[in-house]
């Protein structure tokens, strides 16, 4: 009950102090007693379990009895080979999933919240996980709270704890003593972990870690990061299902159809398990979940870190992203873009004036009003003049003015806004009208401008300066200084990549709706027509959902928004059928961030509690990584679309041979270990490279649009069953062309090795879904994903133990090599129809 007890009682029970914290030889002793700060998780699963969970599904199991069976009837060869094509297919299985862990695992080390302490008397910003009883953690609006603290110190603190007590408003919060007995929702000076500070800054002291939190006994609570299946692996279940009832129905009409040939029930039994296994790609789930988990290893690296890895699917259909301005799109950091000065001599006497008039700084990166800083970078290595007075920016003057000390007396220096210097000036008609014309040019940009004047007093009494309007008059013009927050230098390229991919840019910011004006346009995201392309806030207070779900379509621009304008944005583009990405970095932006297909949090500028509420956190803030991540999403998408379209095409490929033999009257081509062994090689190691394949250079510029919100469209189908169908063609009128003219087993060893090349060689085609192979880089994992299962095959082929065990033949180079050239018509027209879609759709 640490609610009830003063701080100085609790930090003496804590051995901490509340000036200086914990001192290290403290902290490695409350480490020691209360060990890691976090919830206690589901067991991970063992290394020897997870191999084990590979033999724990239906196909297995009936190969296990097919073994058993035949070992049974005395056919201990066949049960061997049955038993150790099962352990091949558990160890890639294992190898598979063992590596998506890990990359989950790491996942989760990335996207752990992280907490500023204090030790030994210094700030130090540390993960969650280290944080013990007795810390003193120092908070601001925003910050995510790590642990259980009773407050020390505070102001105007106020913490969102609708997790723990469903109150949806934020509750204040003070230092003090509450009574031991007083509930949850009412102890006002406890801060409780995986709550949120919405306001105010102070200090706390940990009272309670991990488990002995009031989250950690909330019964049921689970792990953020628990694995489970994504939108994905659902839907290809689905498809599974469907496929898994073809083979049924095929296991069936084959099954009487060799019965009434007079087949003996193990054989039957054993050609329909093996054809259950043929016709469901049972690794699929786990080649989908690696390739996420790559994907997200890749993304990390590019600075931008995925929290969820189904936020990997979404990512690759965004097409639209709603970005702040100010430290995203731009630097963030104010900078002189254009100088104005009436004549050459009056330069130098622009950046002294610049100079003069400053209480800026340039040490340590710069301290000070960043317009200021900004002056002084501009007039860099203009030594700073002796000031002897200052007569103070004020609000109603718009301006500032300094006194330093000059050879005949003082000069005066002034610095404001143009139409408060302006006037003060003395100015030729054409030289008035030509500053007026620069200071239009320089608004219509977005720029803030200032206006710099001199003068030279030869009378000045230091002991009794004169009145700001006694000095400020009669001034001599300098010049004026174009100050704004210029886009990075990867902003305007990665809006252009956009723009070109189908992806909608729309910028908010809180800025003037002339300055977001000029601003999109120098980044690309309006051109000059920008009629009913800019809305402001107060527009969006006075229009309905239903009108702005209308009008959203053409707006590119939101100026002057808080917020909470983001929610009505978001729901609004959601609502038209976008997905739809959003920045965000503050604690009132973490409800857009939630309701975003893609919330987008800022890593550097961001509040802790927008990072938790966001799918994805920016480690760099830039524009240019959000653009990166959706490119690296659209390509993943690709990448396990054709991965699932060269899996699912060859093992219908398998289910329609054995049905066209069976129905032609012919012996089946394959015995059950050759089904069983082609599916091995062919769907294990070319699925796996087609998954991971690289994103190629360029590749979000050049694709057509954002991915479709299913893979199994139109074009999906069409092309699936073209080329099963190609596959079971040529693959038959080989097998009835070679039993006609030959012996049977030489025509079931061609036909075996012609299967395993036409699926191999297809995989070719795979890699990309419009171009050729020839316009695609190397890719050494998939050709060596090609080349092993080749040498796999000549090795069963020149073992006789292999071959009497799989009942082929030996066949010679030649025709090993006409096979070949067969196995590469399939592939061939796929890729020539790719050929003649490109030049229709660029004729």
């Amino acid at each position: 009950m640490h609610w009830s007890k003063t701080p100085q009682e609790l930090f003496r029970n804590f051995g901490s102090d509340e000036h200086n914290g914990l001192s290290q030889e403290a902290y490695a002793a409350a480490w020691k007693k209360f060990g890691p700060n976090n919830l206690t998780e589901s067991k991970r699963v063992s290394r020897f379990f997870l191999f084990f969970k590979q033999f724990q599904n239906m196909m297995t199991g009936l190969l296990l009895l097919a073994a058993g069976i035949s070992f049974f009837l005395k056919e201990e060869i066949d049960a061997m080979a049955i038993f150790a094509i099962v352990i091949l297919n558990g160890v890639v299985g294992f190898i598979q999933e063992a590596k998506a862990e890990a990359s989950i695992a790491a996942l989760k080390k990335l996207s752990t919240p992280k907490a500023k302490v204090i030790r030994e008397g210094k700030v130090k910003v540390v993960e969650s996980t280290e944080v013990v009883p007795g810390d003193l953690l120092t908070l601001e609006a925003g910050d995510y709270i790590v642990a259980d603290a009773v407050v020390i110190h505070g102001y105007q603190l106020a913490a969102d704890e609708a997790i723990l007590t469903g109150e949806s408003m934020p509750v204040e919060k003070s230092s003090g003593v509450v009574k031991a007995e007083t509930n949850l929702g009412e102890r006002t000076n406890m801060l409780h972990s995986s709550t949120a500070l919405t306001s105010g800054s102070g200090k706390a002291l940990v009272v309670s870690t991990g488990m002995e939190t009031e989250i950690g006994k909330i019964a049921g609570l689970l792990d953020a990061t628990k694995s489970e299946e994504t939108p994905l692996q659902k839907r290809l279940a689905k498809v599974s299902n469907k496929l898994l009832v073809l083979g049924l129905a095929v296991m069936i009409i084959v099954g009487i159809i060799e019965y009434t040939k007079g087949n003996t029930w193990l054989d039957i039994f054993m050609l329909s398990i093996s054809l259950a296994i043929a016709a469901i790609p049972e690794g699929l789930p786990t080649i989908v979940t690696l390739a996420l988990a790559l994907a997200v290893r890749r993304m990390s690296k590019r600075n931008a870190i995925v929290r969820k890895m189904n936020a990997v699917e979404t990512l690759g259909s965004t097409d639209v992203i709603c970005t702040d301005k100010t430290g995203t799109l731009t630097t963030g950091d104010m900078v002189v873009r254009e100088v104005f000065a009436p004549s050459p001599e009056n330069k130098d006497k622009l950046n002294l004036a610049a100079v003069a008039c400053n209480n800026a700084s340039l040490d340590n990166g710069g301290s000070g009003d960043p317009t200021e800083i900004a002056l002084l970078k501009m007039a860099e290595g203009t030594p700073a003049p002796e000031r002897i007075h200052e007569w103070s920016f004020e609000s109603n003057r718009k301006r500032m003015s300094v006194a330093v000390a000059a050879e005949n007396g003082v000069n005066i220096y002034s610095k404001g806004a143009p139409e408060a210097i302006l006037p003060l000036c003395g100015f030729s008609e054409e030289g008035k009208s030509e500053a007026e014309k620069i200071m239009r040019e320089f608004s219509m940009k977005g720029r803030r401008t200032l206006a710099l004047a001199w003068r030279s007093l030869k009378d000045f009494d230091v002991n009794h300066p004169p009145a700001h309007g006694d000095v400020e008059k009669n001034l001599q013009f300098l010049g004026l200084v174009a100050i704004a927050d210029p886009p990075k230098e990867e902003t305007v390229p990665s809006i252009s990549v956009c723009k070109s991919s189908g992806i909608k840019v729309i910028m908010i910011t809180g800025d003037h709706p002339l300055t977001a004006e000029a601003i999109a346009k120098e980044l690309g995201i309006i051109g000059k027509d920008i009629t009913g392309q800019v809305m402001t806030g107060a527009e969006l207070d006075t229009i309905n959902a239903e009108e702005l779900s209308r009008r959203c379509e053409n707006i590119l621009v939101y100026a002057r928004v808080s917020p909470e304008h983001k929610l009505k944005i978001v729901e609004a583009l959601q609502k038209n059928g976008h997905t739809v990405a959003m920045t965000g970095d503050g604690v009132n932006d973490s409800p857009a961030l939630k309701k975003a297909s893609i919330g987008v949090a800022m890593g550097r500028a961001g509040t802790e509690v927008a990072r938790q509420a966001s799918s994805m956190v920016l480690t760099d803030d830039n524009f240019a990584t959000i653009v990166h991540a959706v490119e690296e999403g659209r390509a993943i998408f690709g990448n396990i679309k054709r991965t699932i379209q060269y899996l699912l095409s060859t093992n219908l490929a398998e289910i329609l041979i054995v049905l066209g033999s069976s129905l032609a009257g012919m012996p089946v081509p394959f015995v059950p270990l050759t089904l069983l062994w082609i599916n091995l090689v062919t769907d294990g190691f070319p699925s796996l490279a087609l998954a991971a394949e690289p994103v190629a250079k360029d590749f979000l510029k050049k694709s057509e649009g954002p991915s479709p919100a299913s893979f199994f469209d139109e074009g999906f189908m069409k092309e699936m069953f073209l080329v099963a169908f190609l596959m079971t063609i040529i693959e038959l009128s080989v097998y009835f062309y070679l039993l006609k003219t030959g012996d049977e087993i030489t025509a079931r060893s061609c036909a075996f090795h012609l299967l395993v090349y036409l699926a191999l060689f297809r995989s070719f085609s795979c890699r990309s879904e419009n171009r050729i192979y020839t316009q695609l880089p190397f890719n050494q994992f998939h050709i060596l994903s090609v080349i092993i299962p080749i040498i796999l095959q000549v090795f069963l082929e020149t073992n006789s133990s292999f071959r009497e065990l799989f009942e082929i033949s030996r066949i010679n180079f030649t025709t090993h090599l006409l096979l070949m050239l067969l196995a590469l018509i399939p592939v061939s027209l796929i890729e020539l129809r790719k050929v003649l879609r490109y030049r229709e759709n660029n004729a």
